[in-house]
């Protein structure tokens, strides 16, 4: 996902290499102005917060069924 949003904002002249800025980038320019659903804006959001969270957490589980959603 992060190389598509990446793809994307480089085509609108928008560059970064963090994930935060460039989700808060997408959210600004397609989310809020309903150009793209929220539903997949907070499914961007969710997956940055579960590879955050497996990257850094202490130990992480998810069960069958979270990763089942996840996919």
């Amino acid at each position: 996902m992060f190389y598509m949003l990446l793809a994307l904002a480089l085509k609108q002249g928008f560059k970064t290499s963090k994930y935060q800025q460039l989700i808060g980038w997408f959210n600004r320019n397609f989310i809020k102005p309903g150009k793209i659903d929220m539903t997949f804006g907070k499914i961007i959001n969710d997956a940055f917060e579960n590879r955050s969270g497996s990257d850094y957490g202490v130990f992480v589980e998810f069960s069958e069924k979270d990763v089942a959603t996840m996919l």
